[in-house]
């Protein structure tokens, strides 16, 4: 229970709860206005000061009061005594612990000299004292967290579903922690959503494998197994060469032999290369001699005549006597062709038996070679081997990995089966304290709206699945009355089985839009409720929002622990900022 909230600055005026009903009231002054109102008072504001002291976050609203040095002190009960938790509004990575001797023992692993607690272990301590959370917050492996359970219990925001602490919270979360607030196997619950978290992976890896989105190493199991006999082939083809290679030493530089035998057969080929084009023009020029290279008589006789007329008569000999010349002329040119065309078809044919004996020559020489290699060759297909076996290895460990995946696909799909059957036994086990609890919230919306509310369990791929339902229309004030009638159930199932505090709290949020029968209903519920279970209820409220009956009622009275004025300068908190 909730002891008293006070603040080391004097503005402040310390509010002291009780068991049972509490309200901190938003009221119209003496002498108000239209310009003053019940709103922005500090009521929110008291209550973040609250779950600040708890561990929680500093709330944006309070940031400025840490520069000029505030802090909050929250007493509570907590292990059975009275405690005080004093938090500074800067820094606050520690709280200061006041508490009793009888729990120093306890406390002593985790505060230092100065009797000062870390947020982190305060965390665990509060968990543990108001929630009987015996191990710390898995962070990151969706455990519970004495947070999250604290702002099922901590309202500032009136969520329409009641189920979660604010609208993005995800489905595993809050279904751990009702399951929790209801004293069911959570972990299953966390499991579940485990297993279903790693199934959704490993779906996404196959579609993507299918869909050739993932690397090489990663494709579909028959691609692979292709793969992997080709490799293998061209691995033994590579094994057999190894294994089959005598190496050659050369000790009559048989390599250097060939290599100079095709050297000279380059040479004689380019060379009858040369003479076969010699023969060829020979033999064209003796068989088909060109009449413009043997003048006519006339011609000669023109070019005599010309020549008369340049040189005198003495310098030129006589008409006859140069047409014996050009005749004798073509006929050395005719034995000149003969005979050389002769000479070049006898020396091509010493060369051609030249070529013939240098080919075989050469053809001897690579049969040796053939039947062997130098080392250096032996070392190359040596490193095409070891390239070829890593190949294959590569192939064998992606295929590896594919089965693997698809084993554990496998294993995660009988593991979900198996805890979703154990789930339904405890499921089956907890049905009369879970329609006890269904019954309840019932009879709470009954009493409020004349309409039956559901509050159901079931089992599904995440485990527990909860469920609300109102036969009537979802209107705001419905949802947030769903909301007050589900915190109430919790409060009064769990805090006798210590999974509750046994304290709520209520932001004036939860009352908006809440019509004036339902609220005065509501706050009835509430007083009623936690006389009966021995709880504590919080709330903050504006006086225009508490039907007048009420505010009259002797319990409403006594249970008003602070009346903020509208002209109250600086509301609650009594500090503008």
């Amino acid at each position: 229970m909730l002891r008293k909230i006070s603040s080391n600055f004097s503005s402040f005026q310390p509010v002291i709860f009780q068991p049972g009903f509490n309200v901190i009231l938003a009221d119209m002054g003496p002498g108000a206005s239209d310009k003053h109102s019940r709103n922005a008072r500090g009521k929110t504001t008291l209550i973040q000061a609250i779950n600040y002291c708890l561990g929680g976050t500093l709330a944006k609203p309070l940031a400025p009061l840490g520069v000029e040095g505030w802090s909050f002190t929250l007493e509570l009960d907590l292990f059975g005594s009275l405690m005080a938790a004093s938090r500074n509004l800067k820094g606050g990575s520690r709280l200061k612990l006041v508490f009793p001797s009888d729990l120093s023992g306890a406390l002593e692993p985790f505060i230092d000299e100065n009797s000062t607690v870390s947020v982190e272990d305060w965390k665990f301590l509060l968990g543990l004292g108001l929630f009987s959370l015996d191990q710390p917050s898995e962070s990151g492996e969706r455990g519970i967290s004495p947070r999250t359970l604290l702002s099922y219990v901590i309202r500032t925001e009136a969520v329409k579903d009641p189920l979660k602490i604010i609208p993005q919270q995800p489905a595993w979360s809050s279904r751990e922690h009702v399951a929790y607030l209801l004293n069911l196997n959570w972990e299953l619950v966390r499991d579940l959503s485990r297993l279903e978290e790693d199934s959704d992976t490993y779906k996404a890896i196959a579609r993507a494998t299918k869909k050739n989105l993932l690397p090489r190493a990663l494709r579909p199991e028959p691609e692979l197994m292709l793969e992997l006999a080709e490799a293998q082939r061209e691995l033994q083809d590579l094994q057999n060469r190894v294994s089959g290679f005598r190496v050659v030493d050369d000790p009559e530089d048989l390599v250097n032999r060939a290599d100079r035998v095709t050297e000279e057969l380059k040479e004689l080929r380019n060379e009858a290369l040369v003479d076969r084009r010699m023969i060829d023009l020979y033999a064209e020029s003796i068989e088909n001699p060109d009449e413009d290279d043997q003048p006519s008589g006339s011609d000669l006789a023109d070019l005599y005549g010309e020549m008369q007329r340049a040189f005198t008569p003495d310098a030129l000999q006589s008409f006859d006597t140069v047409q014996v010349f050009h005749h004798k002329l073509m006929s050395n040119r005719r034995r000149f062709l003969s005979a050389e065309l002769e000479r070049l078809r006898s020396q091509q044919s010493e060369r051609d038996e030249e070529i013939k004996n240098l080919i075989a020559s050469r053809n001897s020489i690579l049969a040796v070679l053939d039947a062997g290699g130098a080392l250096e060759e032996l070392a190359a297909i040596q490193n095409e081997r070891v390239q070829a076996s890593a190949r294959v290895v590569e192939i064998e460990t992606a295929l590896s990995n594919v089965r693997e995946l698809a084993q554990a696909q496998e294993d995660v799909r009988l593991q979900k089966a198996q805890l979703r059957q154990e789930t339904a036994r405890d499921l089956s086990a907890n049905r009369r304290k879970l329609d006890s609890v269904a019954s309840r919230f019932d009879r709470m919306m009954q009493e409020l709206y004349s309409v039956g509310g559901v509050l159901t369990a079931e089992v599904d791929d995440l485990g527990y699945k909860f469920t609300i339902k109102v036969s009537t229309s979802a209107s705001g004030g419905v949802t947030r009355m769903q909301l007050l009638c589900f915190d109430l159930t919790l409060m009064a199932e769990g805090f006798d089985e210590n999974h509750h505090p046994g304290f709520l709290i209520h932001d004036s949020v939860v009352f908006d839009g809440v019509d004036p029968r339902q609220i005065a209903a509501a706050l009835a519920l509430v007083k009623r409720t936690v006389s009966a279970s021995g709880g504590q209820y919080i709330c903050t409220m504006n006086s225009n929002d508490v039907p007048q009956a009420i505010r009259k009622e002797d319990w409403f009275t006594q249970g008003t622990r602070r009346v903020v004025l509208d002209t109250e300068k600086g509301g609650i908190l009594g500090t503008s900022f």
